[in-house]
């Protein structure tokens, strides 16, 4: 999580969306593909099979604090998770997006983005010209466009969430080495 930790530093953001957004994107292109959410796959790989389970979570319900991540502020910098599978699909979602918003968009819109954010809350249409429903429709559209090559683990993510998904990450990441 070095990358993600380090985004953070950089690029301060007091809206817990943005800073996953390019923390995870940054751990994605530079970090480690074994750290949370990822846990040795990735992260469109845990969003189409949260699709598929029913327990996708609409972006604009993850706000800017960490109560609606499944997490709890717990005093003097600490977080306690209170929900580990609402934390795990938060953070998954939240990659998945700001992964495809650089793949669409490229990094001086993220950066932008990031930089206008600091005066105007979630300026997507600002940014990107569309608003985030719009922004998300796409970002849902494309992943099922390429749903089929990613069958296989999303089979696998989709198993172990349901079985556990509490416990899913560390049994993706068990297998994730493995392979």
């Amino acid at each position: 999580m070095m990358a993600h930790k380090l985004t953070s530093a950089v690029f301060p953001q007091k809206d817990k969306l943005i800073r996953n957004m390019m923390g995870i994107l940054t751990e994605t292109q530079v970090g480690n593909p074994l750290t949370f959410p990822m846990c040795g796959f990735g992260s469109d790989d845990w969003v189409l099979a949260l699709l598929k389970a029913k327990s996708y979570i609409p972006l604009n319900e993850l706000g800017p604090d960490h109560e609606s991540w499944g997490m709890k502020d717990a005093g003097g910098g600490r977080l306690s998770i209170h929900d580990k599978a609402k934390q795990h699909i938060a953070y998954a979602e939240t990659g998945s997006f700001g992964n495809y918003l650089f793949q669409i968009y490229g990094i001086n819109k993220i950066k932008h983005f990031h930089q206008l954010s600091h005066e105007k809350d979630r300026p997507w249409q600002d940014v990107f010209g569309i608003g985030m429903q719009e922004l998300e429709a796409n970002w849902l559209k494309t992943l099922r466009a390429n749903e089929k090559i990613r069958e296989e683990n999303i089979s696998i993510v989709l198993k172990l969430f349901e079985r556990n998904p509490g416990t899913a990450c560390a049994e993706a990441q068990k297998l994730a080495t493995r392979r």
